[in-house]
Order: C-alpha cells, then structure tokens, then sequence
C-alpha cells in the first residue's frame, strides 16, 4: 500500500473509533433514564409505567 492509503486509513479509523468513543463518554455522562422526551418526569419511574400498562 502507498503512504496516501495508509494515512488514509489510519485517518479514517481514528474517526471511527473517535466517534464510538465519545458516544460512550457522552452516554456514560448523559444516562439514557435522564435524557428524551420524559427526562427526570416523576410519572416516568418504571413503577408508573409498568401499571399504566397494566391498566
């Protein structure tokens, strides 16, 4: 392989596995349970739902 191509996928690799990375970072920070539509919500709590599907 020329220098090019391997530069290029060395590049290519480092944004790949960046991006995966800072996805856990920002995961591991952000915990799905406090993020979305219904947040931190009290009427949000496994309990709640699973006897509103209950109902």
């Amino acid at each position: 392989m020329t220098t090019s191509a391997i530069l290029m996928m060395v590049l290519f690799i480092v944004v790949i596995w960046g991006g995966l990375a800072l996805a856990v970072v920002y995961l591991m920070r952000n915990p799905d349970e406090a993020a979305g539509v219904l947040g931190s919500d009290p009427n949000a709590t496994d309990e709640v739902l699973a006897a509103m599907e209950t109902q």
